[in-house]
């Protein structure tokens, strides 16, 4: 692992991300970024919103349909902390360190607002999975954006 990795945010499997986004707001304390829909690996889709407390940013996730990897963390284990994101510079070099030591990948991809994302299953230990992002070219480092 290189010593560049910065962590990017937690993502939360929620039930409801309407009332999760509502919640915050309540709060006062959070900085709500626009809901998005992103297709999963086997061609269902989930709700996503990232939402910033200070220094954190947090990706809130809504299985919608499919059997993904969120929509199977939401029938097993409820409400949670699913995996943690960190941002790499050498997206493709990390990839493969994880593989080449036995970390199994679950989902690859690349597009034009999320750049290179990762999954790996680290869920061994904590039940938790492990996202690499590289960030596009066009994203500085705050992906968390006022609607």
């Amino acid at each position: 692992m290189e010593k560049n990795w910065q962590l990017n945010h937690l993502g939360f499997v929620v039930r409801d991300i309407q009332q999760a986004r509502n919640y915050y707001e309540r709060l006062g304390i959070a900085t709500l970024g626009p809901e998005r829909v992103m297709e999963t690996q086997d061609g269902g889709e989930v709700k996503t919103c990232q939402v910033r407390i200070g220094p954190l940013e947090i990706e809130f996730l809504q299985p919608v349909d499919g059997e993904g990897p969120s929509s199977q963390f939401l029938k097993q284990r409820g409400e949670g902390i699913n995996h943690l994101a960190f941002n790499v510079t050498d997206f493709d070099k990390e990839v493969e360190r994880l593989v080449t030591r036995g970390v199994k990948l679950i989902f690859r991809t690349e597009d034009d607002w999320y750049g290179k994302v990762a999954y790996f299953d680290t869920g061994e230990i904590g039940g938790v999975l492990l996202e690499l992002v590289q960030l596009p070219t066009s994203i500085k480092s705050e992906p968390c954006t006022t609607t």
